[in-house]
């Protein structure tokens, strides 16, 4: 009976191999999605201007951006995010199911948590995460 319990302990300890950082980065994911917050986390709110702006400091770190989508891309591997101060682009493929997020009709008003990255002429994108719809009226 030991043994059975032993086993069971080893089997369970190796197979939950994430470390507690990508346990709590896949809550607050799951958690934004849903409620439109996160639990671990404070990621900042900002606007597209001050992405624009931004000098490296908001770069690698988790934000979050709410605006009209003017524009889908190709199989919405990518949205284009307007606010009254600017647009942006969002990157969407490491959201999963990305058809049922937005369905069959264009999300007028949406939140995105995401990474901002740089693209190859050093223009900011967001990598999102997670997408919280705020207004789902087409536009």
């Amino acid at each position: 009976m030991k043994s059975v319990t032993l086993i069971l302990v080893a089997a369970l300890a190796l197979s939950a191999c994430q470390s507690a950082s990508d346990l709590g980065t896949n809550l607050d994911t799951w958690s934004f999605s849903r409620t439109g917050g996160t639990v671990f986390t404070s990621p900042f709110q900002v606007t597209t201007k001050q992405l624009h702006f931004d000098t490296g400091e908001l770069f690698g770190k988790d934000i979050v951006l709410e605006g009209d989508v003017e524009y889908f891309g190709a199989a919405f591997t990518h949205l284009l995010l307007a606010d009254k101060e600017g647009k942006m682009l969002v990157v969407t493929t490491n959201l999963t199911d990305t058809y049922k997020e937005f369905g069959e009709t264009k999300a007028a008003r949406i939140r995105v948590l995401g990474r901002l990255e740089r693209g190859k002429k050093g223009l900011p994108y967001l990598m999102a995460r997670a997408v919280d719809t705020i207004s789902s009226t087409a536009r």
